[in-house]
């Protein structure tokens, strides 16, 4: 590729990433792209549960409702809730509400992937 020509395939990944186009990618359009990519091309249930690590607030194991819908599109958000185990609460083993357990829902992912 010559200087100022334009490349098709990194194009259609600027696309994808830089959902509106804006030049930038921030944090939000990241986290929803990786997340969107599920377990296609991931190379580790490490970096898929990384993108989850980040929404979630103080580091926590699970991710609220409120957190999926502030950092993904309403479709992934909704897809999320719906696959996502909720989060049970190891000390009270009582389910939190609104909070869907990340960790568990990689591992799911990725054990059927191998």
């Amino acid at each position: 590729m010559k200087e100022g020509e334009e490349d098709p395939e990194f194009e259609a990944i600027l696309n994808i990433v830089d959902s509106n186009r804006d030049g930038f990618v921030t944090l939000q359009e990241f986290i929803s792209f990786m997340i969107s990519r599920e377990t296609e091309n991931i190379s580790s249930s490490e970096e898929f549960e990384h993108a989850f690590r980040l929404i979630a607030e103080q580091d926590r194991p699970y991710v609220t409702t409120k957190e999926l819908y502030a950092n993904l599109s309403n479709e992934m958000a909704d897809y999320c809730i719906k696959k996502m185990p909720k989060y049970v609460d190891p000390n009270t083993n009582r389910e939190l509400e609104n909070a869907y357990d990340y960790n568990q829902y990689t591992n799911l992912l990725f054990q059927k992937a191998y």
